[in-house]
């Protein structure tokens, strides 16, 4: 099998790699493995499950046994029962979400503006010492939600410390919904719902990085941004999120996009838990 799905007590929570599964095996008195699954020997607390799962991945940590973990942030993701806002099961650190294969969740905003009547977007450029996707392309503002944020917090806090957007401008900003998908590469498996937000920025205003995340950010045609966002220099969800925009500005469209309805199956996919 190419994946197992793994259970917190009766409630699927996500999806751990095969190869990943050895080393769920050699901690039996947190982690009971089947054919069909890998769950947590015992049930107890919030916190008896976040504690047992943390001291799991320091100890990989430790060995280097998975290099993702270098990029260690001490910043937790809750992991939901059913989804966003309903029990939480545990809390984990951020880095290692991709080992675990749990559901995540984050805020992205399109930010663009007219000039002379033309619509171009704000992109950002990620700092090179990021520990993934470093110097690819990004959106404007994104960020995950950490353990007790919540969206719209996460979505102001993540503007002012990425662009310096001000509230008073943010006020302005739409939700427009949510894209799904999963993620597998070289950091784990990362099924994701990102809440999508788009704001028409004033024309005289330019983004400036507060945090050192952001290396810089570029104000691109809508020309320039087809052409770039389905290369890799684009961090692969943020291309997600650009690509929805696109889509529901009528800036692709069906006639000439062969793939239309699958992109857009692939940007609401359906996870298995």
């Amino acid at each position: 099998k190419q994946w197992y799905q793994r259970r917190v007590a009766i409630t699927a929570g996500g999806l751990v790699h095969k190869d990943y599964v050895p080393q769920f095996q050699k901690r039996p008195e947190i982690f009971h493995v089947t054919d069909e699954a890998v769950k947590l020997t015992g049930t107890g607390s919030k916190v008896t499950r976040s504690n047992a799962i943390n001291q799991f991945l320091l100890k990989l940590r430790e060995e280097g046994t998975f290099s993702v973990l270098k990029g260690w942030r001490e910043e937790t993701y809750s992991v939901f029962k059913d989804g966003f806002r309903s029990e939480i099961l545990f809390d984990i650190e951020r880095a290692a979400v991709g080992i675990i294969g749990c559901k995540s969740y984050g805020v992205h905003m399109n930010g663009y503006v007219y000039k002379d009547g033309e619509l171009m977007m704000w992109v950002g450029v990620r700092n090179p010492n990021k520990a993934k996707y470093p110097g690819c392309y990004d959106n404007i503002v994104a960020g995950g939600i950490s353990s007790g944020y919540g969206i719209w917090e996460t979505m102001l806090k993540e503007a002012e410390e990425e662009a310096s957007i001000p509230e008073e401008i943010m006020s302005r900003a739409k939700s427009v919904g949510a894209i799904s998908y999963t993620i597998v590469n070289d950091y784990g498996t990362a099924p994701e719902v990102e809440f999508v937000y788009d704001l028409e920025l004033p024309l005289d205003f330019v983004p400036k990085n507060a945090d050192g995340e952001v290396a810089g950010f570029e104000l691109m045609t809508i020309d320039e941004l087809k052409e770039v966002v389905i290369t890799d220099k684009f961090k692969t969800n943020c291309a997600g999120v650009v690509i929805d925009f696109l889509i529901r500005h009528s800036l692709l469209e069906p006639d000439n996009m062969p793939d239309y309805v699958e992109i857009i199956n692939l940007l609401h996919s359906k996870h298995p838990f």
